[in-house]
């Protein structure tokens, strides 16, 4: 490829909408969400409501967890005192257990399904493609609310990254290079997103770049702690807790990435990028912010 054409700028094109699965809301949470009983489980009461208050019937599944008895039991715990009706955790140690029928129930007569965070690759080896995950992309599609949080919250995209890193530097702090995350499938209930967690924390930004540097056309969204996404079924995002959220678009983006070698820095260019305080909101259709600009404030 010539160097006139690596570098030339595209001419920018409208952004078609972001594919959506029938689905019903699914909230992403960037990890370390309060859970303390202070009374300031903003994300957590907000998901509790949307599954139904007093009513609500919570299926936990801590398989991500290297202690999901502990995980599991934990959450219990929160839901419980935060007046949920029933709470019980999903138990998948192998996984042929999450094609059991014990499973199976539990997600069935959940009224909301919680996802906690650990490992995303011990997510993607016990459950993709299970019973499991059918019944609750089947559940959210009936309209149950799905949230994660962590790791639990990159599954919920049709891709995510599944936490190996196959250069030497940290993916955390870091500057995009070629190879330093890997995709895998996730759950789908989101399609051509892709979520990561701990993001201003841990210095995510060059991950995610290249994340999507690899995947043109994704949209990024990075998730600070104890910050979370509600994505309802007409597409629109509301940023929930006290953090920040950061959106990369990549529709327009240009990148070298193809003429790279594996652990090279990467430049990517024409990129939109939107950070998004509590409360705000984001058309995913558009991919445009709502209420911000034009005057607005």
């Amino acid at each position: 490829m010539s160097e006139r054409t690596s570098t030339a700028q595209a001419p920018a094109v409208a952004s078609a909408p972001t594919r959506r699965v029938r689905q019903g809301p699914v909230m992403p949470i960037g990890g370390a969400e309060k859970k303390g009983g202070d009374g300031d489980e903003t994300i957590l009461t907000r998901f509790l409501e949307l599954a139904g208050g007093s009513s609500a019937r919570i299926a936990v599944i801590p398989t991500a967890s290297e202690e999901a008895a502990e995980a599991g039991e934990r959450y219990v715990k929160v839901f419980s005192k935060l007046g949920a009706a029933d709470v019980e955790w999903l138990r998948v140690e192998q996984r042929p257990d999450a094609n059991e029928e014990e499973a199976l129930r539990l997600l069935r007569e959940a009224t909301g399904i919680f996802i906690t965070g650990g490992a995303q690759a011990t997510l993607v080896a016990l459950l993709a493609g299970t019973e499991t995950m059918e019944m609750i992309r089947l559940r959210n599609a009936e309209g149950v609310v799905v949230a994660g949080t962590s790791a639990g919250a990159s599954i919920l995209s049709a891709h995510l990254m599944s936490g190996e890193n196959f250069l030497p530097e940290n993916s955390n702090d870091a500057a995009p290079r070629k190879g330093m995350v890997h995709l895998v499938a996730g759950f789908g209930l989101l399609q051509d997103v892709i979520v990561d967690q701990h993001f201003s924390q841990r210095g995510r930004l060059g991950r995610l770049m290249a994340a999507f540097a690899a995947n043109p056309g994704l949209l990024g969204i990075g998730l600070d702690e104890d910050t979370a996404v509600l994505i309802t079924n007409e597409g629109m995002l509301e940023v929930l807790g006290s953090g920040v959220v950061t959106v990369v678009d990549g529709r327009n983006s240009i990148s070298d990435y193809y003429e790279r070698e594996v652990g090279e820095v990467l430049t990517v260019v024409n990129s939109h990028l939107f950070m998004l305080g509590p409360g705000r909101r984001f058309d995913l259709d558009s991919r445009q912010p709502i209420g911000i600009g034009e005057g607005q404030a």
